[in-house]
């Protein structure tokens, strides 16, 4: 089997998968009712979220300069922001090809060799991870009795038979973890543990590279200005139903946080997870599941239209330059 036919079967897989996951989350629900519900949103603040989204994709793209400087290679914030643009609307059919396409572009548009982009972009990666970890952290933190009083009342609501469910579950686990550690010699010889660890040293290696950085303080402030704005593209929405209007900062991280666990599940567009996953964070606050799945399909529907807008400038962007590239070179030659 070759590699695209592998990446086609996979990707057909998740489709699906996300298609169900979309209908158990959506399908339920009156459309007409979720439709009524999204035309009374307020545009105002849905057009501050859009801006939101715009300028944390600026921002990675400076950031993404930054990590250049100490290869003694530079980069132009035009070329760099639509070449994530473009990796992100790769991503939006093909989840991870984009991670391969934004270098690729890059590297066609300022001449800067393939594979240290890559390392560039292995390197955020690590920054986004650590920050993701640094949310939860504080989620479980702040809202500790209300995580826990909601996951109480699971149990008090759950039938006999998803104490059993539970139980099995927490039985498997158990076994796996002691034939893991009795096992542990065989399992170091697997191809996909020596995978992981080679993942693990690259992310060290990334975090390594951070501190080489001549501008760290520029670094870092872009870092967190990034997520700052990806808080706030599904805070402002908030404001735009009256339903959610009254949720604060706590609940904007606890929705950051199972949107973001949503995306990373590889499937095109988080469709499906994303329905089934900020509705299930939006519960925690007490938020009926008409105006979550309404409010959840605004806040979605948003990020595919600022990628897929801008996503067309970026194209246009792109092939314009490379043409000017072309006639360059064959004047340079002449």
């Amino acid at each position: 089997m070759t590699k695209n036919t592998k990446t086609a079967i996979q990707t057909i897989v998740f489709l699906v998968l996300g298609g169900l996951l979309f209908y158990l989350a959506i399908g339920s629900q009156d459309l007409s009712k979720v439709w009524e519900e999204i035309k009374g949103a307020d545009l105002k603040w849905i057009v501050v979220s859009m801006i939101c989204g715009i300028l944390s994709h600026l921002a990675r793209a400076l950031r993404w300069n930054l990590l250049l400087e100490p290869m003694g290679y530079k980069a132009t914030a035009a070329g760099s922001f639509h070449a994530v643009i473009l990796g992100y609307l790769v991503n939006m059919g093909l989840p991870r090809v984009g991670e391969i396409t934004r270098p690729a572009v890059l590297s066609k548009l300022e001449g800067i060799p393939f594979n240290k982009l890559v390392g560039t972009v292995v390197v955020e990666r690590v920054v986004d991870l650590l920050i993701t970890l640094l949310i939860a952290i504080a989620i479980f933190l702040l809202q500790f009795d209300l995580i826990s009083d909601f996951v109480s009342s699971l149990f008090q609501d759950a039938e006999v038979g998803s104490f059993q469910l539970y139980g099995f579950i927490l039985a498997a686990v158990l076994v796996f973890g002691i034939v893991l550690y009795r096992k542990r010699e065989w399992f170091y010889t697997l191809p996909i543990i020596g995978k992981l660890k080679s993942f693990i040293e690259g992310l060290l290696d990334g975090v390594k590279t951070i501190f080489n950085l001549k501008r760290k303080g520029l670094f870092i402030f872009y870092s967190l200005f990034i997520w700052v704005m990806y808080f706030f593209m599904p805070f402002f929405i908030f404001y735009a139903f009256s339903g959610t209007a009254h949720l604060g900062f706590g609940a904007g991280l606890t929705v950051l946080l199972f949107g973001t666990g949503a995306m990373i599940v590889p499937i095109p567009g988080g469709v499906g997870t994303f329905e089934f996953m900020v509705p299930a964070a939006l519960a925690i606050y007490g938020i009926a599941p008409l105006l979550a799945d309404s409010y959840t399909l605004v806040t979605h529907a948003i990020q595919f239209i600022v990628i897929i807008g801008v996503g067309i400038v970026s194209i246009i962007y792109f092939v314009l330059k490379s043409r000017k590239l072309k006639k360059d070179v064959a004047k340079h030659n002449k």
